[in-house]
């Protein structure tokens, strides 16, 4: 009985309380929020940082004394957060609780901004000569940070909750916050605009929304633009955010095309093997990412000495969709096979990382050279990435096509080996 009030004494501290003084501070600002009609808001905007104290208790009791064994292998840990990220290279949102499908996370990266090329191509692009248009990330607007996603679905208990209101008929909306550029002050983001998270026929008609190609590193998919500043009468907030990110070609913001996924390959478990195809809709390669709190922390010590100026957790930096707890630093690059809750991925190889983590995720501001450098002085590790190539994180392709994990989940490893990555 002592044993297991021990077990449950840092749960309850680390994911209660802290969910207690984050609904205290901020439930008078909650008032003020205009809600979408007929709909309900999804999880929140991250509030605080990850690899804080609660990080170390957790890591504490499951590495030294409570990791035990489950169905098929050990239990190493738990999930600690998740976060979708809507629009690709925007503001994250943290939820308890989501669906995973066949692309990964609901709702992560449905939605980029994109700039129209005349010619020739950008650092994102993998067909250099190719006109037409190319998704842009925070490796070229870091103030892609700075702009504030939420997520807003229908809400069968609303009053407004009918079979015609549009919200319900989209799926949901979301709601897009971004900085006030007025007399050139660079505020919070104080703005905002409301678009369909998933526009019925009817709606795209009457929105004068268009099938484009997009580029996005070597795919070229059809792709659904909901604004362009190229449109004869744009919207107001495309050109503002155009004039926020300082882009000097015509700027767009896409969705993924329903029947237009990307497959993927390379590391990704075959066909045969899964049952499916695995797909993608904008992230970068693979359908989801997991990442070790851990291993944040083994390179947050290393980064103090270095760079005493980035403070706080840099776990966010990395965008991942899986934060977990437990295991020692970089337990996970030996994965192979895990489950979580009730659903089994496969790790297909180690996330490869570019100059990304070098932007603060809370300020948009951006160093010029770490953690990055620093990274690749001892995480160059998989012999597949190339010389100079630091890994952080792993990427996974969800074994079912369907499948739910939370907060809290454990984390049981059915099988480990060796990684190499395949480049595109």
């Amino acid at each position: 009985m002592s044993g297991m009030f021990f077990v449950l004494l840092p749960t309850l501290i680390c994911f209660i309380l802290p969910t207690i003084l984050i609904f205290a501070r901020y439930r008078d600002r909650s008032r003020h929020v205009v809600k979408p009609r007929a709909c309900k808001q999804l999880g929140s905007s991250p509030q605080r940082e990850l690899g804080d104290w609660c990080t170390k208790i957790i890591d504490t009791f499951w590495r030294k004394r409570y990791s035990y064994q489950g169905r098929e292998g050990p239990i190493v840990g738990l999930v600690k957060s998740l976060y979708i990220h809507p629009i690709k290279s925007c503001r994250a949102v943290r939820v308890e609780e989501a669906e995973v499908l066949s692309t990964g996370l609901k709702y992560d990266r449905q939605f980029t901004f994109a700039e129209l090329h005349e010619s020739g191509g950008n650092a994102g692009s993998a067909s250099p000569g190719l006109p037409g248009w190319k998704f842009v990330t925070q490796r070229k607007y870091n103030k892609l940070a700075n702009i504030l996603v939420q997520i807003w679905v229908p809400d069968p208990n609303s009053p407004e909750h009918t079979p015609d209101q549009a919200a319900v008929q989209s799926a949901g909306v979301l709601l897009v916050h971004y900085p006030d550029q007025k007399d050139g002050a660079d505020k919070q983001a104080s703005k905002k605009f409301e678009i369909p998270y998933n526009p019925t026929a009817t709606q795209v008609l009457a929105m004068g929304y268009t099938m484009e190609k997009l580029t996005i590193w070597k795919d070229r998919p059809d792709a659904l633009l909901i604004a362009s500043t190229n449109h004869t009468d744009p919207p107001e907030w495309i050109k503002d955010i155009q004039t926020y990110l300082g882009c000097s070609k015509p700027l767009g913001l896409f969705r993924v095309a329903a029947g237009h996924d990307r497959q993927v390959f390379r590391n990704a478990p075959r066909k045969e093997q899964l049952g499916y195809q695995s797909v993608i809709g904008f992230v970068d390669a693979y359908p989801l990412h997991i990442l070790g709190l851990s291993s944040v922390a083994d390179l947050d010590r290393r980064l103090a000495s270095v760079v005493p100026g980035i403070s706080g957790s840099t776990a966010l930096r990395f965008r991942a969709n899986i934060y977990f707890n437990g295991p020692e630093a970089f337990a996970e690059d030996s994965w192979k096979r895990i489950r979580i809750g009730q659903s089994s991925y496969y790790v297909s190889c180690r996330t490869t990382r570019c100059e990304l983590p070098n932007t603060d995720q809370r300020t948009g501001k951006t160093h010029q050279s770490q953690p990055s450098k620093l990274m690749r002085s001892y995480r160059n590790v998989d012999p597949g990435a190339g010389p100079g190539k630091a890994c952080m994180g792993m990427q996974m392709v969800p074994a079912a096509e369907y499948g739910v994990i939370k907060v809290g989940d454990t984390i049981e490893v059915l099988e480990t080996g060796t990684h190499h990555y395949i480049l595109q």
